[in-house]
């Protein structure tokens, strides 16, 4: 249900969100787990689900850094704040159940019109072909013949931008790279580590800079495709939209 309705609803260009949008509350849900993701070793990988591992990383800071970076795009013409959550919450999600926990949510102290909220997405594997999918922030691997393959560092997440008042979706857009596709790097296969656990500290530090890349790589085109950032004739982000 989720990429049914999550390809509907991107299919559409970029939207001006309502003019009653005048503040907006930011819900970040995405980087308290990354996904250690292997796809089976065999001609028929795609009769397999992979091997999926995940990692707590919620001290690694991604979420406050996407919040500190949409406050920067936004801040200037919006009035921001954070909500606090519980991410178990929104870890997996319908539209549906995104509307409900918006309505159960404490009302801030100042209220907004919206939220919008980064959340974990699900996506074609553009990295090995296959017609598997990977969600959220993951490590990825895919060998073949007995031999290390492909390894890359994917980002796959989507922002929803949603009314305060009755939790009616207005909009939603997934992080996008040209072409539409999933966005991801190469790393090197020495940093996968023999179990989530055992990932060294210079691989933390590759991949949380992987991630971090891929964010801010992804982040204010994705925000301009909700119409709150555009871009001027020089082909700089300008955020005139808002207040």
């Amino acid at each position: 249900m989720i990429v049914g309705a999550a390809l509907l609803l991107s299919a559409s260009g970029p939207k001006a969100p309502p003019a009653h949008i005048r503040s907006i509350g930011i819900i970040a849900a995405l980087g308290d787990t990354c996904m250690f993701e292997q796809i089976p070793d065999t001609r028929f990988d795609w009769l397999l689900p992979p091997k999926a591992k995940f990692l707590e990383i919620a001290d690694w800071g991604i979420d406050d850094e996407i919040i500190r970076s949409i406050d920067n795009l936004l801040g200037p013409h919006y009035k921001m704040q954070t909500i606090a959550i519980e991410h178990q919450d929104f870890d997996s999600w319908t539209y549906d159940s995104i509307g409900r926990h918006i309505r159960e949510l404490p009302i801030p102290e100042t209220p907004v019109d919206a939220y919008l909220l980064v959340l974990r997405d699900w996506r074609h594997d553009a990295i090995g072909g296959t017609n598997h999918q990977v969600g959220g922030l993951g490590f990825y691997r895919r060998d073949r013949d007995g031999h290390a393959g492909r390894f890359g560092v994917f980002a796959s997440y989507r922002l929803v931008l949603v009314d305060a008042d009755s939790g009616r979706l207005i909009a939603s857009r997934p992080a996008n790279i040209p072409h539409d596709r999933l966005p991801w790097l190469t790393t090197g296969a020495s940093v996968w580590p023999r179990t989530p656990n055992d990932l060294t500290p210079a691989g933390k530090t590759e991949l949380l800079a992987d991630f971090n890349r891929l964010i801010a790589e992804t982040l204010p085109t994705t925000l301009g495709s909700l119409g709150l950032v555009t871009r001027d004739r020089r082909g700089h982000m300008d955020t005139s939209t808002g207040k």
